[in-house]
């Protein structure tokens, strides 16, 4: 295949690079949030069915189990700046299409509407990180990634009140047409990224044999991608910590509600202080997170941040109080930031940047699997006697248990082993 040759526009300087992708991703979440309310609404409107609109959410998960692995291909293989252009754009003209028939669609069409949508996240991912890993230097990254995780945490506390409160003022077609500009500006900001030379996953080896099928070659690539996670011992640990750590949260946080407003009779604005308090929490770790980062190893910070998060959910099994769960989620919350800017960072160190793609897309789709099974252990769990504390108390053994392995797992060690670093990538 030949190489892609990237279109500059701007000469090469990180931190304009830097203003750009932070720009883009901003503008291009806001635009997922509205989606995310604008079609389940019109699906409601049309049906009045609860199970008809609760599957438009379904929807944006299955793309992550039937592509997820290939998206990561395409991230190594392709231009990652034309990916990203490519992705903004269709989301943006599938929006259009939302807003222009927004009362004459069938049912189905409609479903496949949110279904192309949802598709688009799991390659705009991988590419993304790739695409920062070629602009940003080493030094800047964990500042750009606290600032993306500033982001999505303030969006994931915003988002529902926004996106709901954008479609009920101006109505499904405006809110669609809204959700189009949104994502033609990403678009746009993307494409002023100048890259120093084409992207390096998009060469092949010189033997590689050119005549290879399609097939075949895309499922060799997916291969390479996990012996990429497995062969390096911090990122394949990393990757299932970080999934065991994804578990235990999703027993939580999947039934908070349950927990709080049926276990414990509260009312219903408790849930939404609680939530609140985790967004703000997640903001405010994000903006610690680069000074630490230039303080701590990362090994020492990703133990501590682990060992914080067990903390955090372990207190209100002991003190079974709506404050207590307020107090300890904005702690987790901070944790939890910590944690995944630490390891976005570290993962971007000490994978070589023509595989990043690949691996993104395989520890991100081991941590996907475990949220249906978190939420299912919650639920079970949550049916028995006292269940807030015993959600919380099994979900904080989880934790612990993850902050001992990271403590001796290579990954608390790779800012002494420098040889980890140099991936072998094919």
């Amino acid at each position: 295949m030949r190489p892609a040759t990237a279109i500059t526009s701007w000469p090469f300087c990180p931190a304009i690079n830097g203003l750009w992708l932070r720009s883009a991703f901003a503008i291009s979440s806001v635009g997922d949030w509205i989606y995310r309310f604008a079609i389940p609404t019109l699906i409601l409107r049309i049906t009045g069915s609860a199970l008809a609109t609760a599957f438009a959410y379904v929807l944006e998960f299955l793309p992550y189990a039937i592509i997820g692995l290939v998206a990561g291909v395409v991230a190594d293989r392709g231009n990652r700046r034309r990916i990203l252009v490519t992705c903004d754009s269709a989301s943006a003209g599938i929006a259009v299409v939302i807003a222009a028939t927004a009362t004459h669609l069938p049912l189905a069409v409609l479903y496949g509407c949110a279904l192309l949508l949802a598709f688009v996240r799991p390659v705009y991912f991988p590419a993304f990180q790739g695409l920062l890993v070629d602009t940003i230097p080493e030094r800047d990254r964990a500042g750009t990634n606290a600032w993306i995780q500033a982001v999505s945490s303030a969006l994931a506390t915003m988002g529902p009140v926004a996106g709901t409160a954008i479609v009920a003022a101006a109505g499904v077609p405006l809110a669609s047409l809204i959700n189009a500009l949104s994502f033609a500006c990403s678009a746009l900001l993307i494409y002023q990224v100048a890259c120093p030379r084409p992207s390096p996953g998009s060469r092949r080896r010189p033997d590689e044999n050119p005549a290879a099928g399609a097939l075949a070659s895309v499922r060799k690539d997916v291969a390479d991608g996990i012996r990429l996670l497995w062969q390096n011992k911090a990122i394949r640990y990393g990757s299932a910590l970080m999934a065991v750590a994804n578990l235990a949260g999703s027993i939580v946080e999947a039934d908070l509600i349950f927990l709080v407003v049926k276990a414990e009779s509260l009312p219903k604005i408790v849930v939404g202080v609680i939530f609140g308090a985790q967004g703000l929490g997640c903001v405010v770790g994000a903006a610690l997170s680069p000074r630490l980062a230039r303080r701590y190893p990362a090994g020492r910070l990703l133990t501590c941040g682990l060992g914080g998060s067990a903390v955090a959910t372990l207190l209100p099994a002991l003190a079974p109080h709506w404050w207590a769960i307020t107090a300890c989620w904005g702690l987790d919350g901070i944790m939890t930031s910590v944690v995944l800017v630490t390891w976005f960072t570290e993962r971007q160190r000490l994978v070589a940047p023509e595989g990043i793609g690949r691996v993104v897309s395989a520890s991100r789709s081991i941590a996907y699997l475990t949220i249906p099974l978190g939420a299912l252990l919650g639920g079970w769990l949550a049916g028995g006697a006292d269940p807030l504390r015993v959600v919380f108390g099994f979900a904080a053994a989880l934790q612990v248990a993850v902050c001992l392995g990271m403590a001796v797992s290579p990954l608390a060690r790779t800012s002494q082993a420098a040889e980890i670093s140099e991936a072998h990538v094919v």
